[in-house]
């Protein structure tokens, strides 16, 4: 029996450490839209406390499984993804939101959704969606 359970558990955990990233992902996803709608009703400060927490979820689930299968069996290494996005889109939004610029963040919400899709597509997770930015 114990066994088994040794058999077993590498199999449950894994499974467990994928829903867990999943959810992060699900979470900075929803923090992203929520930072949309803030930035929307002029709720800039809001706006802007969204970031990091986006951030946290994002970079915990990379933490996590730093290397990760490509669609072609290739191996990923996502820390240089995480850092372009950190240092680029995410950067760019915080930017924009500080600045309290609209036209800017609309185009830092779309950059940084579209570096989320870029991810997803090299790792061959195409069936993730992640949801369009609301005009």
């Amino acid at each position: 029996m114990l066994r088994l359970l040794f058999i077993i558990l590498p199999f449950a955990l894994a499974s467990c450490a994928s829903f867990v990233n999943t959810h992060r992902m699900k979470a900075a996803q929803r923090k992203m839209l929520d930072a949309r709608k803030l930035q929307q009703a002029g709720q800039w400060d809001e706006a802007l406390a969204m970031v990091p927490r986006m951030q946290s979820s994002v970079s915990k689930s990379v933490a996590s499984a730093p290397v990760q299968k490509s669609a072609a069996g290739t191996a990923v290494d996502l820390r240089p993804l995480l850092a372009a996005w950190e240092n680029g889109p995410l950067a760019g939004l915080k930017s924009a939101l500080e600045k309290k610029d609209a036209q800017r963040s609309t185009t830092a919400f779309t950059a940084l959704r579209q570096q989320c899709v870029n991810c997803h597509t090299v790792l061959g997770r195409t069936e993730v969606r992640v949801d369009e930015i609301p005009d």
